[in-house]
Formats: C-alpha cells, sequence, structure tokens
C-alpha cells in the first residue's frame, strides 16, 4: 500500500480515517495469511517478505494520532467519542496480535509434518481471511447501515465457530503424533495454532462489540 501524505490525512473526517485504518489492517492481516501459506509451500523469501511488512507500523501511528486529534476536537458525531474510541482501538488490537504473530513466526521456520497438516492450516486461515474481510466491511457499515454492520458481525461469529471445531481436530491431531512433547516443532506448531486462533477470538469479540453498537444506535434512529 502506498505512503500516506499526512497533508491528506488532514483533510479527512474521524468516519474516514477509521476507514482508512481499517483497510491497513485487514491488508496486513491478508499479508500474514498468505506469509503463513507461503510458509507452507516452504517460500520461505516470500514468507519473510510478507511478515516483515505485517510489523511496519509508521502508517497506522501517523492514522492514530491523526484520528485520536480529530476525534477530541469534533463536536458532532453520530457515535459518542468513547464509542469511536474504542471502536479504533478495537481495530489497533488486530494489528497488535497480527505483529505479534508475525515477529514470533520470523523466530522460527516451523516444519509441518504431513499434507493432512497442511491442509488443515489452509482450511483455518482460508476461514481468518473470510472473517477479516467480513470485520472490515462491518466497520465500514457501521457509520451508514446499522443492519448490515450487524449482520456481517454474525457472519464472522458463525464462521469463528466453524473454526473452532477446526482448532480441535488440528489439535488433536498435533498431540498424537509420535513427537517428543517438549520438541522444538511441536511449540512452534502449537504457538502457530494459538496465535491464529488468538487473532480470530479477537476478530470475534469485535464482531459482538459492532453489534452491541447496531444495537445501541438503531433504538435512536
Amino acid at each position: 500500500m502506498q505512503e500516506l501524505d499526512e497533508t491528506v490525512l488532514k483533510k479527512k473526517n474521524v468516519d474516514e480515517l477509521t476507514q482508512i485504518f481499517m483497510d491497513r489492517i485487514k491488508e496486513q492481516n491478508l499479508k500474514l495469511i498468505e506469509g503463513i501459506s507461503f510458509l507452507i509451500d516452504e517460500d520461505f523469501d516470500s514468507f519473510k517478505k510478507n511478515l516483515e511488512y505485517v510489523i511496519q507500523s509508521s502508517a497506522e501511528i501517523k492514522i492514530k494520532k491523526m484520528f485520536e486529534e480529530k476525534l477530541f476536537k469534533s463536536k458532532k458525531a453520530s457515535f459518542t467519542k468513547a464509542d469511536r474510541l474504542k471502536l479504533f482501538a478495537k481495530i489497533n488490537d488486530i494489528k497488535s496480535i497480527g505483529e505479534l504473530l508475525a515477529h514470533k513466526m520470523l523466530l522460527y521456520k516451523v516444519v509441518f509434518p504431513d499434507e493432512k497438516f497442511k491442509l488443515q492450516i489452509r482450511s483455518i486461515i482460508k476461514s481468518l481471511k473470510e472473517i477479516s474481510i467480513y470485520i472490515s466491511d462491518a466497520v465500514k457499515s457501521v457509520g451508514d447501515d446499522l443492519n448490515r454492520a450487524h449482520d456481517l458481525s454474525e457472519r464472522v461469529k458463525e464462521e469463528r465457530r466453524s473454526m473452532r471445531k477446526e482448532e480441535w481436530e488440528i489439535l488433536n491431531r498435533l498431540w498424537n503424533y509420535d513427537m517428543d512433547y517438549i520438541s522444538r516443532t511441536f511449540i512452534q506448531l502449537k504457538e502457530l495454532i494459538e496465535g491464529i486462533m488468538l487473532l480470530a477470538d479477537h476478530i470475534k469479540s469485535f464482531s459482538e462489540y459492532i453489534q452491541f453498537l447496531s444495537t445501541k444506535y438503531l433504538i435512536f434512529k
């Protein structure tokens, strides 16, 4: 994504800055997911390139500062300032969790035990990609279509439920492999799965907050 011009950001309102921030975080999430696919394919150069992109933060810091400045100066808003700030913070948490996962993955190049395990990892990151897109669209809909925001958030929760089933299946497979339970590979695989699901859990929690906002503000319409 292109570098953001500060003069352009200054012309944006709170809603626009929130959407720009969400777009940045969604793109980084998709880069993270693509990076995991590269890892599965043992394309380590592309894997490293993607994850190094994920841990960059300069543009996000710039948007965050501008958002906070505009928010505290604004007098009129469809949501309270506290709700807007919390919404923005939850987007930022997606960035933080994704960045943490990227940092951990860059510490090692995990070895996948077999093709079945690779397929299961591909399945859960496919779901992670879907809920990343859903939550991004839900955030964009909060300002003008609360019903759509609510419905998209429900899709996140449904997809997350299916991921939970897959999570237990893949963990069960991991625990039943013939390997030392304190082996480096076991720990790396377990951390990878837990990191993916931590990100999914946060997106699911975020979707519930969007549903709360949708319900709260639909009452006043």
